[in-house]
């Protein structure tokens, strides 16, 4: 697994860039209006490292505005569910962009630019090409700040957040599920309360999101994930009752082979399963099985420590067929 650098995605738009400015003419576009004088630095942002079993992940997507060739880019932000210490690479990393070529009767020239932190070694799930209404959740500058903890266990909380009206509307916060005090639990849901969706205008639907957040005693030592990628079978050898398992599924129906996150909340909460695209509807029975298993922890401590943790599940071509095993004697 690799924790020395993550898999950073840095570029505009895969390429392209978004304009702001309206064109009402076919005339080609200036050297600064098509960025082909853009200036920023070679070496890509890299995953803040903290210490080896970092598996924190996030999203940055700005709006850069360059008003003058010798001037850095105002930025604003449109999306970010990056740490602190991302948002701090990021911002250091775009300090260092100019638009030399740009002239007074350019105007100001826009562009956005997203980047994404990963350390894992769990691929990335394929998107649709439609991804739907826009969530461009926003989190606050800060990070939230350590509290002060009686308990030597890592404690939870779990909130549901909803987003309606504008995007200057705080969420409406729930805590779904905690084990820590009521003073965490206050403390989460005020910083909750600070997100911000500003892509609404107000018309759209209702839009949800849960947010965990987890908190370890200072100098405690827990239990990580080392790896976080496996096959069916590894996955499902560590689930209880392995031996009992009973199915019968047919993966060469359900366009295989592809991946599978599955999100471990058992049994507090039910567990996740996500897929990408293509969407394929002869999964759903599959997947509902699967997000019906319980991973088999070693004690209370360890299901304590990796509560929400994520893992990725490679689903082969081919039939699953599992039958009840005697049981040894």
């Amino acid at each position: 697994m690799g924790f020395g650098r993550a898999a950073i995605v840095a570029s505009l738009l895969g390429g392209s860039v978004l304009m702001t400015h309206a064109q009402t003419d076919i005339t080609p576009a200036s050297p600064a209006r098509s960025l082909s004088c853009l200036q920023r630095p070679d070496k890509v942002p890299r995953y803040p490292e903290q210490h080896r079993f970092d598996l924190g992940h996030g999203l940055l997507r700005v709006l850069l505005h360059f008003d003058k060739p010798d001037a850095k880019p105002r930025v604003q932000v449109l999306a970010n569910t990056a740490r602190e210490d991302m948002q701090d690479v990021v911002f250091s990393h775009l300090a260092d962009y100019r638009l030399p070529c740009l002239r007074p009767e350019d105007g100001t020239v826009s562009a956005v630019q997203e980047f994404h932190f990963r350390n894992t070694d769990r691929a990335p799930l394929p998107m649709k090409a439609d991804p739907g209404p826009e969530f461009c959740v926003v989190m606050p500058r800060r990070e939230l700040e350590s509290p002060r903890m009686l308990s030597r266990s890592v404690e939870h909380v779990v909130v549901a957040a909803t987003f309606a009206g504008d995007g200057k509307q705080a969420p409406e916060v729930k805590v779904i599920h905690s084990t820590a005090s009521t003073s965490i639990e206050r403390m989460v849901r005020e910083y909750v309360a600070e997100f911000r969706m500003p892509c609404r205008s107000g018309s759209e639907n209702v839009q949800g999101m849960r947010q965990q957040f987890s908190f370890s005693p200072p100098g405690a030592r827990r239990y990580v994930l080392k790896r976080e990628a496996f096959s069916l079978a590894e996955f499902l050898g560590m689930t209880q009752g392995a031996r009992q398992l009973q199915a019968d599924f047919d993966f060469t129906t359900m366009n295989c082979p592809f991946k599978v996150d599955y999100t471990s909340y058992g049994p507090y909460l039910p567990n996740e399963v996500r897929v990408g695209s293509p969407r394929d509807p002869n999964r759903l029975p599959f997947l509902s099985w699967l997000k019906e298993r319980q991973l088999s922890f070693a004690n209370d401590e360890q299901a304590n420590d990796l509560f929400g943790q994520t893992v990725q599940i490679d689903v082969p071509c081919g039939r699953l067929n599992l039958q009840p095993q005697p049981s040894p004697t």
